[in-house]
Protein backbone atom coordinates (compact mmCIF):
# COMPACT_ATOMS: atom_id res chain seq x y z
CA UNK A 1 0.00 0.00 0.00
CA UNK A 2 1.73 3.45 -1.17
CA UNK A 3 0.60 6.50 1.31
CA UNK A 4 -2.20 7.87 -1.23
CA UNK A 5 -3.75 4.73 -0.50
CA UNK A 6 -3.88 5.01 3.64
CA UNK A 7 -3.25 9.12 3.96
CA UNK A 8 -4.04 8.63 7.77
CA UNK A 9 -0.27 7.78 8.09
CA UNK A 10 0.99 10.73 6.49
CA UNK A 11 1.83 12.68 10.18
CA UNK A 12 2.13 16.25 8.59
CA UNK A 13 -1.44 15.82 7.20
CA UNK A 14 -2.73 14.52 10.36
CA UNK A 15 -1.39 17.63 12.34
CA UNK A 16 -2.86 19.92 9.69
CA UNK A 17 -5.93 18.65 9.83
CA UNK A 18 -6.36 18.63 13.42
CA UNK A 19 -4.14 21.58 14.48
CA UNK A 20 -4.32 24.21 12.05
CA UNK A 21 -7.79 23.34 10.50
CA UNK A 22 -9.26 22.80 13.98
CA UNK A 23 -10.98 19.41 12.63
CA UNK A 24 -12.18 16.97 15.12
CA UNK A 25 -10.89 13.28 15.20
CA UNK A 26 -14.46 12.07 13.76
CA UNK A 27 -14.03 14.96 11.21
CA UNK A 28 -10.85 13.99 9.96
CA UNK A 29 -11.71 10.13 9.46
CA UNK A 30 -14.85 11.09 7.44
CA UNK A 31 -12.10 13.30 5.08
CA UNK A 32 -9.56 10.20 5.20
CA UNK A 33 -11.81 7.71 4.54
CA UNK A 34 -10.84 5.63 7.92
CA UNK A 35 -12.30 4.89 11.17
CA UNK A 36 -11.95 7.28 14.09
CA UNK A 37 -9.98 4.71 16.16
CA UNK A 38 -7.63 4.79 12.91
CA UNK A 39 -6.97 8.14 13.20
CA UNK A 40 -6.53 8.64 16.78
CA UNK A 41 -4.11 5.21 16.70
CA UNK A 42 -1.84 7.38 14.24
CA UNK A 43 -1.95 10.19 16.24
CA UNK A 44 -0.55 8.35 18.61
CA UNK A 45 1.75 7.18 17.20
CA UNK A 46 3.69 10.34 15.95
CA UNK A 47 2.90 11.38 19.08
CA UNK A 48 0.36 14.08 18.45
CA UNK A 49 -1.07 15.77 20.90
CA UNK A 50 -4.51 16.25 21.75
CA UNK A 51 -6.68 19.50 22.02
CA UNK A 52 -7.83 19.65 25.65
CA UNK A 53 -12.12 20.15 26.30
CA UNK A 54 -11.62 23.56 26.91
CA UNK A 55 -10.50 24.05 23.70
CA UNK A 56 -12.21 21.40 21.21
CA UNK A 57 -15.44 23.21 23.36
CA UNK A 58 -14.35 26.65 22.56
CA UNK A 59 -13.69 25.65 19.03
CA UNK A 60 -17.31 24.14 18.47
CA UNK A 61 -18.96 26.99 20.56
CA UNK A 62 -18.01 29.43 17.91
CA UNK A 63 -19.76 27.19 15.25
CA UNK A 64 -23.38 26.34 16.61
CA UNK A 65 -25.08 24.41 14.17
CA UNK A 66 -28.18 23.83 12.58
CA UNK A 67 -29.47 21.25 10.99
CA UNK A 68 -32.52 19.08 10.30
CA UNK A 69 -33.66 16.40 12.92
CA UNK A 70 -36.76 14.54 12.08
CA UNK A 71 -38.03 17.67 9.80
CA UNK A 72 -37.45 20.31 12.06
CA UNK A 73 -34.64 22.37 11.62
CA UNK A 74 -33.12 22.65 15.21
CA UNK A 75 -29.82 24.75 16.24
CA UNK A 76 -27.38 23.18 19.15
CA UNK A 77 -24.10 24.59 20.41
CA UNK A 78 -21.92 22.91 22.20
CA UNK A 79 -20.27 24.38 25.44
CA UNK A 80 -17.76 23.00 27.24
CA UNK A 81 -18.19 19.86 25.92
CA UNK A 82 -22.07 19.85 26.54
CA UNK A 83 -24.27 19.97 23.87
CA UNK A 84 -27.74 22.11 23.85
CA UNK A 85 -30.37 22.43 21.27
CA UNK A 86 -33.52 23.55 20.47
CA UNK A 87 -36.24 23.64 17.73
CA UNK A 88 -36.12 26.66 15.47
CA UNK A 89 -39.87 26.87 15.62
CA UNK A 90 -39.58 27.39 19.34
CA UNK A 91 -37.05 30.26 19.41
CA UNK A 92 -39.40 31.58 16.63
CA UNK A 93 -42.80 31.18 19.29
CA UNK A 94 -40.20 32.82 22.17
CA UNK A 95 -39.61 36.08 19.98
CA UNK A 96 -42.98 36.44 19.48
CA UNK A 97 -44.69 35.28 22.72
CA UNK A 98 -41.88 35.53 25.26
CA UNK A 99 -39.87 32.22 27.14
CA UNK A 100 -42.83 32.33 29.81
CA UNK A 101 -45.40 32.40 27.43
CA UNK A 102 -43.77 29.33 25.63
CA UNK A 103 -42.53 27.13 28.45
CA UNK A 104 -44.63 24.06 29.18
CA UNK A 105 -46.35 24.68 26.29
CA UNK A 106 -46.02 22.33 22.54
CA UNK A 107 -45.19 24.29 19.25
CA UNK A 108 -47.42 22.84 16.28
CA UNK A 109 -47.08 23.72 12.96
CA UNK A 110 -50.65 24.54 11.40
CA UNK A 111 -49.88 23.15 8.01
CA UNK A 112 -48.20 20.09 9.02
CA UNK A 113 -44.36 21.16 7.45
CA UNK A 114 -41.91 20.69 10.25
CA UNK A 115 -39.70 23.12 8.70
CA UNK A 116 -42.41 25.84 8.20
CA UNK A 117 -41.45 28.50 10.72
CA UNK A 118 -42.96 31.35 9.66
CA UNK A 119 -44.70 32.82 12.23
CA UNK A 120 -48.54 33.00 11.18
CA UNK A 121 -48.02 28.82 10.88
CA UNK A 122 -46.99 28.38 14.15
CA UNK A 123 -49.29 28.09 17.29
CA UNK A 124 -48.84 27.38 21.19
CA UNK A 125 -51.00 24.52 22.17
CA UNK A 126 -51.44 22.46 25.43
CA UNK A 127 -50.22 19.10 25.17
CA UNK A 128 -53.13 17.71 25.40
CA UNK A 129 -54.27 19.57 22.73
CA UNK A 130 -51.43 19.12 20.61
CA UNK A 131 -51.66 15.34 20.94
CA UNK A 132 -55.62 15.26 19.86
CA UNK A 133 -54.57 17.48 16.63
CA UNK A 134 -51.90 14.68 15.63
CA UNK A 135 -54.36 11.89 16.19
CA UNK A 136 -51.93 10.71 18.94
CA UNK A 137 -48.92 10.45 17.00
CA UNK A 138 -51.34 8.49 13.78
CA UNK A 139 -51.43 11.34 11.31
CA UNK A 140 -51.36 15.06 11.51
CA UNK A 141 -54.69 16.76 11.93
CA UNK A 142 -54.02 20.35 10.66
CA UNK A 143 -57.30 22.13 10.52
CA UNK A 144 -59.00 21.43 7.51
CA UNK A 145 -58.93 25.43 6.59
CA UNK A 146 -55.49 25.63 6.96
CA UNK A 147 -54.28 22.90 4.91
CA UNK A 148 -55.41 20.09 1.62
CA UNK A 149 -54.51 16.76 3.26
CA UNK A 150 -55.22 14.68 -0.16
CA UNK A 151 -52.03 16.17 -2.15
CA UNK A 152 -49.65 15.35 0.97
CA UNK A 153 -47.26 12.28 0.70
CA UNK A 154 -47.39 9.78 3.73
CA UNK A 155 -44.80 7.94 5.78
CA UNK A 156 -45.19 4.38 6.62
CA UNK A 157 -46.86 5.19 10.35
CA UNK A 158 -49.53 7.78 8.55
CA UNK A 159 -47.93 10.89 9.51
CA UNK A 160 -47.14 13.39 6.49
CA UNK A 161 -43.98 14.21 5.04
Amino acid sequence: MNESETPWRDESLLYELYWEEELSTNEIADELNCDQSTVWEWMNRYEISRRSSYESATNRRLHPAVFIDRGYVVCASNYRGTTESVGIHRLVMIAKHGFDAVAGKHVHHRNGVRWDNRPTNLELLGQSEHAQRHGFGIKIRPPSRDWDESKRERDKRGRFK
